[in-house]
């Protein structure tokens, strides 16, 4: 059996999945029957475009059937107004309440950001989440031998950290903010496109999480910690093979907003 075939008895010839396919592995003419190039299964994404767009059920995919791509609940539609407000409203939250944050609420934000897009479909982005509160202590405690260390013997960087190391001296957690958890996204080191993969699913995880009441802040000083500082590098242990590339803190926030704060202008250059 071939990896996609397609079901004549349903079929429309409308072409669809051929269009969209990534690879360019279907073969369509119009007003016959879709077919797979021969000896490219290996090419196939396993992106499920092919699937996800047929009006009438009629592409099967061994490996993406209908009961893994679940049908889309039109009735859960959003508007532009409202996901215009949810991305506008969001703020980086440095303030949080003394409450922790379970388990199974993060895995149920992990589970909604593992959809972002990846390059070629790799969908090779890891999780690191941290929910415990003296792991929590350990992690700022280095965080803080981290920027002064830096500040010391990294050019460039001193200035940038005299007034969070004063805010440190003064018995600030400036590193990750007394935030309850932290959750990172990792991948393979020689990835090329690691980076970019991380830094989307870790932005539809941070959206995700403001509807569900809790907010976020982007974890630079982790980030540049976890992938240069030892004592850090140990204390996160990651697999072999593995780096940080970006991380959330993740809390209920202390504070509610009320208002959206303006931006600079957009800035755009159009070729026509």
């Amino acid at each position: 059996m071939a990896l996609v075939e397609f079901d004549k008895e349903t079929c429309t010839k409308c072409g669809a999945c051929a269009a969209i396919c990534s690879a360019g592995i279907i073969y369509y003419r119009k007003n016959s029957y879709p077919r797979l190039f021969p000896g490219t299964a290996d090419i196939c994404l396993r992106c499920g475009h092919c699937v996800a767009v047929c009006p009438t059920d009629s592409v099967i995919h061994q490996e993406l059937s209908l009961e893994k791509c679940l049908p889309i609940d039109k009735k859960l539609g959003v508007t532009f107004g409202q996901v215009a407000q949810l991305i506008k409203s969001r703020r980086s939250i440095r303030e949080f309440q003394d409450k922790p944050v379970s388990k199974d609420i993060i895995e149920r934000i992990i589970d909604v950001a593992r959809y972002a897009p990846t390059g070629h479909n790799n969908q090779e982005v890891r999780w690191l989440v941290v929910n415990d509160r003296q792991k929590m202590k350990e992690l700022a405690t280095v965080g803080a031998d981290w920027m002064r260390w830096t500040a010391k013997n990294v050019p460039g960087m001193a200035e940038m950290l005299v007034d969070p190391i004063k805010r440190l001296d003064a018995g600030y957690d400036v590193f990750l903010r007394d935030a309850p958890a932290l959750v990172a996204a990792y991948a393979e080191k020689d990835d090329p496109i690691a980076a970019t993969d991380c830094a989307i699913a870790l932005g539809y995880f941070d959206l995700a999480a403001n509807t569900l009441g809790l907010g976020c802040c982007w974890a630079g000083f982790f980030y540049f910690a976890a992938g240069a500082f030892p004592a850090m590098i140990k204390s996160v242990a990651l697999p072999e093979g593995m780096a940080c590339y970006g991380a959330l803190m993740l809390g209920y926030p202390k504070y509610k907003y009320q208002r959206i704060p303006p931006r600079k202008p957009a800035r755009i250059i159009y070729r026509q």
